[in-house]
């Protein structure tokens, strides 16, 4: 029986659940949805949460404790600019995880995991004419 066990272990040692972790939660923060399966999207919910929640402090040292842990400047910029600007009224509940089915190969359960906030799309290019249609005034 696992009582009192706060961790899940995804069946790893710690540095590679960390490594783990670090990587999908870098790849969620660059492009705010990312697909994996139901076990790791729950826990990096945990981490994304608690990392956007650093982000909200907006001082040096909370930068630094981000940095330790994802070692990637860009993505630790974005978490404290762009990200941190869409959170700062809310209180909790950064991500969503929605189930989406099976895996082909295995049939393991996936999930997709994303940011509540997301930028919307970029504005959809015009649509172009076609010949012989005549511009309305």
């Amino acid at each position: 029986m696992r009582h009192l066990k706060s961790v899940k272990k995804l069946n790893r040692k710690k540095s590679h659940r960390r490594a783990l972790l670090m990587n999908m939660a870098n790849s969620l923060f660059l492009h705010e949805r990312i697909k994996t399966t139901d076990a790791k999207a729950m826990v990096l919910k945990r981490v994304a949460d608690r990392l956007i929640t650093l982000a909200k402090r907006k001082d040096l040292h909370s930068m630094r404790l981000a940095f330790a842990f994802l070692r990637d400047k860009t993505v630790v910029k974005k978490l404290f600019t762009d990200i941190n600007d869409r959170y700062t009224d809310i209180n909790g509940g950064y991500t969503r995880v929605l189930k989406i089915g099976r895996r082909k190969g295995d049939a393991a359960p996936m999930a997709l995991i994303e940011l509540t906030q997301r930028k919307e799309a970029e504005e959809k290019p015009k649509e172009k004419k076609k010949k012989g249609e005549k511009k309305e005034a």
